[in-house]
């Protein structure tokens, strides 16, 4: 067995065995468990496991993740042939039993929200780091910048569409995501995202206030680059679907359901879910463009305390939620000048911690280098974040204080960057590629600091135990 499927086995055997899993799937880093018991995981032996980066609880309910860093897709594949999940598809009534042994409290409630949030999401980011490099390069090249090439030149013009393939059909992508996380059919959800950006709807855009479904008045409105009103949709279509499935007779339904989810979902989207995600979209963009745009001062002190907060949002999963209203915040301009900048300057702290620990490390010194290759190369925090900083109180005492001072530089630099999603050396010139060359040199100038002072506190003011150095 290699390397992987011996830490896969490893980990099947401490969180309880195929009998305590009832779901399993993966990010960019974890594998991430719904559990019947948490009573049954040897946590201490997971820590101790070779590969393991370490294990995170959420809130209360029977959620569990193992950090494993950048090949935890290999890890995946082998662990579920392992548990012998890989023909496994839960139904409906399955996700449903596992949903009502959670207590439902406020923690959880949060948790489920942001899990469905973010599980939605990231399957869009590669897509959405490809799109934005190739519309920086336009931008780069463009009469804004280098002026290499025109506006109208076929490159520049191709550069522009593809972004605008993934940000104009965005609700169309949400929508098949979010509804494989509700267990609907992702043709429905896909559906409920063309809906709102057909094309007959927004061409009444500056023509009509209003629009009668069904005699109900829905407010006119462009929603091609919305993803909460879809993802507000499907979450309603999942019980819209359970509860004409259950009272319409089998002999009929496959004609009346589908007639009656059209019906009902329209009227649903168009009065209820688009205006309602497109304003709470619109109040999240009005205050991340006021913090990125306000005075000085403000906007100086205000990300100075963000980004020193970054690495600790990262270790408790809330960045999902504000990379979400950072990325509805950007999309209409197609760059953000507040969080952005704070998670660029926030991740490369990171990074010189793993880099700085390379030196100073001598039993580890192994997860240092692969954490930093992981993070620098490929923008992968999590290594750098369990397997380097929070070995000790003074370590992440030097992450915050190196976070803060990346923050501080963004907000007196005032910089501003495009939609990427993964934080690189490799994509730190197209982050900053928005208007002007000093945004780019301002940019990396403040990457570079907060990286050499993390660096050089794990070096010369960071303590570790002796199984670390």
């Amino acid at each position: 067995m290699n390397k992987n499927g011996n830490l896969a086995k490893a980990i099947l055997k401490d969180i309880g065995g195929k009998k305590n899993i009832d779901t399993v799937f993966h990010c960019a880093t974890r594998l991430r468990f719904t559990l019947k018991t948490l009573a049954a995981v040897d946590e201490d032996a997971l820590k101790s496991t070779e590969g393991v980066l370490g294990t995170k609880r959420i809130g209360s309910s029977n959620s569990f993740q193992v950090i494993i860093g950048p090949n935890v897709g290999l890890v995946y594949d082998e662990f579920t042939k392992l548990a012998g999940l890989e023909n496994r598809d839960e139904d409906e009534n399955e996700v449903e039993q596992i949903e009502t042994k959670k207590s439902l409290n406020i923690k959880t409630i949060l948790s489920n929200i942001l899990n469905y949030i973010m599980n939605s999401m990231a399957p869009t980011i590669p897509v959405l780091i490809g799109v934005s490099i190739w519309k920086t390069v336009g931008v780069l090249f463009g009469p804004s910048m280098l002026n290499v090439i025109s506006v109208k030149s076929d490159f520049y013009v191709m550069c522009n569409f593809l972004f605008s393939a993934l940000f104009y059909f965005l609700p169309i992508f949400i929508g098949y995501t979010a509804a494989k996380q509700m267990k609907v059919d992702p043709v429905w959800g896909m559906f409920l995202g063309s809906l709102i950006i057909v094309p007959e709807f927004v061409a009444l855009v500056g023509k009509a206030k209003t629009f009668s479904i069904f005699g109900i008045p829905a407010p006119v409105s462009n929603y091609s680059q919305q993803f909460l009103p879809v993802l507000i949709g499907v979450w309603i279509l999942k019980y819209v679907l359970k509860i004409l499935n259950k009272h319409i007779p089998a002999i009929v339904s496959s004609l009346f359901v589908p007639i009656i989810t059209v019906a009902v979902m329209v009227v649903i989207m168009f009065v209820v879910c688009a205006p309602i995600g497109a304003l709470i979209g619109n109040i999240f963009a009005k205050i991340f463009i006021y913090l990125g745009s306000a005075p000085a001062p403000i906007r100086i002190i205000s990300m100075s305390i963000l980004a020193g907060l970054i690495p600790l949002m990262i270790l408790f999963g809330v960045h999902v939620a504000i990379y979400v209203a950072a990325l509805a915040a950007g999309t209409a301009v197609g760059y953000e000048a507040f969080f952005f900048p704070c998670m660029v300057v926030a991740s490369f702290a990171l990074y010189g911690m793993s880099f700085g620990a390379i030196f100073k490390f001598k039993k580890t010194k192994g997860v240092a280098t692969g954490a930093f290759i992981s993070g620098f190369f490929a923008g992968i925090t999590e290594p750098s974040l369990y397997g380097v900083t929070l070995k000790s109180k003074s370590s992440i005492a030097v992450a915050l204080i190196s976070s803060a001072i990346g923050g501080l530089l963004a907000g007196i630099f005032g910089l501003k960057c495009s939609l990427l999603a993964s934080v690189s050396v490799l994509s730190l010139v197209p982050f900053f590629t928005v208007n002007t060359t000093t945004n780019i040199i301002m940019g990396i100038v403040s990457a570079a600091v907060s990286f050499l002072t993390a660096a050089l506190g794990v070096m010369f003011v960071a303590k570790y135990d002796k199984n670390t150095i």
